[in-house]
């Protein structure tokens, strides 16, 4: 069989209420380059084994192995290490992935990149927005400040992702900025395309969404070993605005359990003075992208922001 171009892990357990769209969106990708699925399934109860089944029967480039994992990270590097793409990725089973990859690939072999991101689109209940925090990689740019790049819009070379090891067990919530710092300490080439590669839903059953302390304790700790690796790269900023994102991701998740203190209008103040502190950039050229994505895109979004 032919090297396919791009190789997309999706682990679940358990995301019957999404999945379908994830589906949808991987076979709209098939009308765009060669590549293959790899659906990791966690031993799914509630319908979403059906579904894969009925999705890969009778389609050689699309694998459904169910079997136990102790996690997120098992799962995708069990799925890598099936994959036979010279790209590989992986996608949520709650995300989507945009036809537009296709063309980042092209020009991320142009340049001779081992990362290619583009721009995301978030929804949230019944918006659709872009993600205003991406931006252009520059050397040191994620240690010094903060994660710049949405991990669903983003492809690594597979020789790049066996000589890393793909991403650490260990890592529960931030497992692809522990990656994406390894390569930066290695001086590897990231290149960002100008353009729309991916749809995250963001829900309260999203494990980012969580609140948990958990993850600000990961994040500092994957930080401190990446500045440990590179010294050079230290700053202080990165792990203070990842403190004041915990605060915002706490205190919303309070919000979604019934409490309504603080109010909303306080919320909003948080959300204003972590972008003052993570300095987003580019916002203004990510909006202006936003307004003119091709049209079956703005379809796609307005189906996707009706479903409740």
């Amino acid at each position: 069989m032919h090297e396919p171009l791009l190789s997309v892990v999706v682990p679940v357990h358990n995301g019957k209420r999404y999945i379908r769209d994830t589906l949808a969106s991987l076979a709209r990708l098939e009308d765009e380059l060669s590549c293959e699925f790899i659906f990791q399934n966690s031993c799914s109860t509630d319908g979403t084994t059906e579904i894969l089944d009925r999705f890969c029967q009778g389609h050689q480039n699309r694998h459904h192995l169910n079997e136990q994992d102790s996690g997120q990270s098992e799962a995708i590097n069990a799925g890598m290490a099936r994959a036979r793409g010279r790209w590989v990725t992986w996608l949520c089973a709650d995300d989507l992935i945009l036809p537009a990859v296709a063309g980042a690939l092209v020009e991320g072999e142009r340049v001779g990149a081992d990362l290619v991101y583009g721009d995301v689109i978030f929804i949230r209940g019944e918006r659709a927005f872009p993600a205003e925090g991406t931006e252009t990689y520059s050397p040191g740019i994620l240690a010094k400040r903060r994660l710049v790049i949405q991990q669903p819009g983003t492809c690594i070379r597979r020789e790049t992702w066996n000589e890393f090891g793909g991403v650490a067990a260990s890592r529960n919530w931030a497992m692809d900025y522990d990656l994406f710092l390894r390569l930066e300490s290695a001086g590897r080439s990231f290149f960002r395309a100008s353009s729309f590669l991916a749809v995250i839903r963001m829900h309260p059953d999203a494990k980012t969404s969580s609140g948990s302390p958990n993850r600000v304790l990961e994040l500092w700790s994957i930080l401190w070993q990446s500045h440990c690796r590179r010294p050079a790269y230290f700053r202080l900023r990165p792990y203070f605005v990842y403190g004041v994102e915990f605060v915002i991701k706490f205190v919303e998740a309070r919000r979604a359990a019934g409490n309504r203190f603080p109010p909303q209008a306080a919320v909003a103040l948080l959300h204003k003075f972590f972008w003052l502190t993570a300095r987003a950039r580019e916002n203004v050229s990510i909006r202006h992208r936003f307004e003119d994505i091709p049209q079956e895109v703005r379809m796609l979004l307005a189906g996707l922001t009706k479903m409740r």
